[in-house]
Parts: C-alpha cells; sequence; structure tokens
C-alpha cells in the first residue's frame, strides 16, 4: 500500500536540477559517535578521537552537512539496518534484536522474559530498494558486504546484485591482506560501479562494512604503523584504531573512485553507522563523552556519526537531530519518488541540507524519536529498556524496576544529571508519549519471570556492570 509523502515544499534548487543522480550509502558497523579524526560537534574536542586518525572520513566531512545528533534507530545491528531498508522504526517491525538471537542466557532465567522477535527483513516490506525498482526503472542498485537481515538476502529484496544472505561471519577474514573484508566490499563496489558508468545507469548502491564489529582486524602493515604513535590521553587502543583506519582507507578508495570516474557532481553520499561501539580498554569512552556503549538506549549506544555529502551541499554542522529511518524518504526526494509506503515513520532530510537561511522543518510522523530494546545482554550491563527523545529531552525506562530517568542532551549529553524531579511536566509528557507509542504500534514488551530465582540469575558477575551503568556514563570492564 501507497501513500503521498509529505516532503517539506523548501527544496535547495541545486538538489533539483540533479534528475538522476547516484547515491552511494556508507554504513559502518560498531562505530561510535567519538571514535573518529571527525568532530562530530562543532567545538567539542572530545567528539573526536585523540588518537585515531580517519583522514578520508575528514575528507567527507570537509564538504558534508554533519549532523551532531545523529542516531542509529536501534542500539544494535539487524534492527537500525532494517531501519534502513524500510524508512520504519525496529519497534514497529517487531525486530528488537538481532536475527536469530531468540534464547540463551539473555532470553531465560533473568528477572524479565524478554519478548520474541521477528528472524528476517519481512517480505510484504517494501524496502527502498524495491521501490527504486518500481519507480525508477532505469536505476541499478548494490548491495555489498553485511545484510544481517535474513530471508534471502538483498536479492530477494530489490537488489540486483549482493554478497548474499551475509551476517557477521563472513567479515572474520583472517586475512591479512583484507580485513574484515574491507578491501573486499571495496574493489567490489568500484567494478560495479564502473560498470554501471560504463553502461550510462544512474545507480544506488549500499556498502555495509563488517569493521569495526568484532573480532578485531587489521592489516599487519597498520598495527605496525600505529605501534609508533603516541597513545592518546582518552583512546589507547592500537588494534582498534588499526582496524577504524583500514576502514578508513577502504572509504578513501570510494571517494577516490568517484574522483576518476567524474561523478561528483552527481552523486550524494550517506555515511552513517548502526550503532554505538562496543566495551574497549580505552582509558575514555571510544564513543566520545557520552553515556555507556552498544546495546544500550544510553547516548553511547545510539548516537552515530552520520554525514550526507552531494551536490549542492556544503560543509556545516548541524545539531537537527536526524535517525537511520529518515534515510529512505530522503533518497525518495532525491529521486522525485513521492508516493512511498504506508507507514513510514522517517522524514525526508533534503531541507536540512540547504543553507541555514532556507531550511524547514523535517515532516514526521512523529515529533519525537523512540528507541526500544527490551532485551538483555548481560555482559555489557544492558537491561531492557526504551527511550525516547523530544527536543532537548531524554526520557530512558528501564522495565525491570519500572524506573524512569530524564535528561536534558542539551546541556547534559553524558547523561549524569535526573531531572525527573525537577521538571514533573517533562516527565509526564515523555512516559505519557513513549506509552502511547508503543502501544499504538503492539510493541513487543518484556514480561514478569514467574519462576525468576536471584541466585541463579544468569547475569549475576555482571550486576556490578548493570548497577555502575546506571550512574556512570563510562568505566573500564574487567
Amino acid at each position: 500500500m501507497l501513500s503521498v509523502a509529505s516532503f517539506s515544499s523548501s527544496k535547495v534548487k541545486d538538489h533539483n536540477l540533479v534528475t538522476k543522480p547516484n547515491i552511494i550509502l556508507i554504513l559502518a558497523d560498531d562505530q561510535g559517535w567519538g571514535s573518529t579524526s571527525v568532530p562530530m560537534r562543532a567545538g567539542l574536542k572530545a567528539s573526536a578521537s585523540d588518537f585515531i586518525k580517519t583522514p578520508n572520513l575528514e575528507r567527507l566531512a570537509a564538504r558534508a552537512v554533519v549532523f551532531s545528533n545523529g542516531y542509529a534507530s536501534h542500539p544494535n545491528c539487524s534492527p537500525t539496518r532494517v531501519s534502513v531498508q524500510t524508512g520504519k522504526t525496529p519497534a514497529l517491525l517487531q525486530m528488537t534484536d538481532i536475527i536469530h538471537r531468540n534464547s540463551g542466557p539473555f532470553y531465560e532465567g533473568n528477572k524479565l522474559n524478554p519478548p520474541q522477535h521477528i528472524n528476517g527483513l519481512p517480505f510484504e516490506e517494501i524496502t527502498l530498494a524495491e521501490l527504486i525498482k518500481t519507480k525508477r526503472p532505469d536505476y541499478s542498485t548494490a548491495h555489498f558486504g553485511k545484510w544481517h537481515l535474513g530471508n534471502g538476502g538483498p536479492e530477494k529484496h530489490g537488489y540486483d546484485q549482493s554478497d548474499g544472505n551475509t551476517t557477521n561471519a563472513e567479515g572474520d577474514t583472517k586475512a591479512d591482506d583484507n580485513p574484515k573484508d574491507i578491501y573486499g566490499i571495496t574493489n567490489r563496489s568500484i567494478v560495479w560501479m564502473q560498470q554501471q558508468i560504463s553502461q550510462d545507469k544512474p545507480f544506488f548502491i549500499q556498502l555495509s562494512h563488517y569493521a569495526t564489529h568484532k573480532a578485531i582486524e587489521a592489516k599487519p602493515s597498520t598495527i605496525d604503523k600505529i605501534k609508533q604513535r603516541s597513545a592518546g590521553a582518552r583512546h589507547q587502543s592500537i588494534t582498534f584504531a588499526s582496524m577504524a583506519e583500514d576502514l578508513d582507507e577502504g572509504i578513501g578508495m570510494i571517494l577516490d573512485e568517484i574522483e576518476k570516474l567524474k561523478i561528483s557532481d552527481n552523486t550524494y553520499i550517506i555515511y552513517l553507522a548502526d550503532n554505538g561501539t562496543y566495551p574497549t580498554k580505552d582509558l575514555g569512552n571510544i564513543n566520545g563523552p557520552l553515556h555507556g556503549w552498544k546495546a544500550s538506549v544510553w547516548e553511547g549506544g545510539i548516537r552515530v556519526p552520520f554525514m550526507i555529502a552531494g551536490p549542492g551541499i556544503k560543509h556545516q554542522y548541524r545539531t537537527t537531530d536526524v535517525i537511520s529511518h529518515d534515510i529512505y524518504p530522503t533518497i525518495c526526494e532525491w529521486l522525485n519518488i513521492q508516493e512511498l509506503p504506508a507507514g513510514i515513520e522517517g522524514g525526508s532530510l533534503v531541507s536540512q541540507l540547504a543553507l541555514a537561511s532556507v531550511q524547514s522543518k523535517i515532516v514526521r510522523k512523529h515529533d519525537f524519536f523512540v528507541f526500544h530494546f527490551p532485551h538483555y545482554q548481560l555482559n555489557k550491563g544492558s537491561q531492557p529498556a526504551s527511550a525516547i527523545i523530544k527536543g532537548d529531552y531524554k526520557l530512558i525506562k528501564f522495565f525491570e524496576e519500572d524506573k524512569s530517568l530524564l535528561f536534558n542532551l542539551k546541556d547534559d549529553m553524558a547523561e549524569m544529571v535526573d531531572l525527573t524531579k525537577h521538571y514533573p511536566e517533562k516527565l509526564d509528557e515523555l512516559k505519557k508519549d513513549l506509552t502511547t507509542y508503543l502501544s499504538s504500534i503492539d510493541a513487543a514488551m518484556p514480561t514478569k519471570n514467574n519462576d525468576y530465582l536471584a541466585e541463579k540469575d544468569p547475569g549475576l558477575k555482571y550486576l556490578p556492570v548493570k548497577e555502575r551503568l546506571l550512574i556512570e556514563p563510562y568505566f573500564v570492564l574487567d
């Protein structure tokens, strides 16, 4: 079922001149907000790493809109990926954890019983690639790298070419010359782009990298180079930095190829990550001056690098809240696809790529973001929770104790000052919005475990981590 989209009327003239743009979407894996050498917020030194060097991302950022408040739709892999493909929240689609993780200690014996979730991208959902092939049949589509959405892989969901129904495993190459398949993904993408240009075909391609997900892999030469570097005050991990810098080299190869093919003036590039980075041994949070990490609804789990470059776009920082399910309608506006599937929750970001003087509001179904993770990741101190961001305020609800925390992200991005007692009206407003939204989409919720035995809790040894994470934004796990 399709419905007419409500795109902003304030478009940029330069965008409208591009009738058949190429679109390159690069999705990094587990790359934290502060884990590159690009400052993610203007003037905030700690929003860039003091050890990891990513000169090619700096190249991209120098001509991109950098969204300081860029979010993944979920703090875990598969759910964010489904949001990119559909323009909808993982909660709406009932994909609230990675596919095929449905049992074990994260699901059994805890104080709450996490809900089950779907284990593949539903075939009835009209993916971005499928919509492009229907509305713009002149376009070629491809997806290289990590899919992790099951159900047959990208070619069953609108992509002409892909690496197949990949998961995490394919990224563990253990190859010194191709760690995390960085160079394999890059080279396959380059060959495919060359083919499309030689045939004068416009294209949409998604490069979904396995880096910087565990297991950590990097070229020996990169590791040797970084061993000679002085440690940063916050970041020091040689192997993680090596993997991140190999990834950056792959991104540079794509940027170079765009120049070689002479398609810079007709190609949009979107760059973001699927969620924050996992806990590392660095003295400071690899995710930057944020609270928490991957698999948590704290900012460290959901705020990610997010930038867009292309025709008519000038470098600037934006503090507008944007999210991964905004990508679908954004690309549709670039391609003049005005009729979108029913239920799309994202909004086009095209108006935000203009100069500030001609910007207009993003049109979305809701004026807030909801992050629904009703699951455990015991080793990371994670517990079933949901969060809602509305304006400057964020509420986190923890389901085990029915406890809510309220923060002003503009003043406190580290989420250290709980405002529940200071702003009871704002607390009630966000609690109502969250409850109403989850109820309206029939969101899968955790339930009480009537057979729970505290002494047999599978997360017992991680209890100190869970408790500490509630009050400290970052610490090194044992």
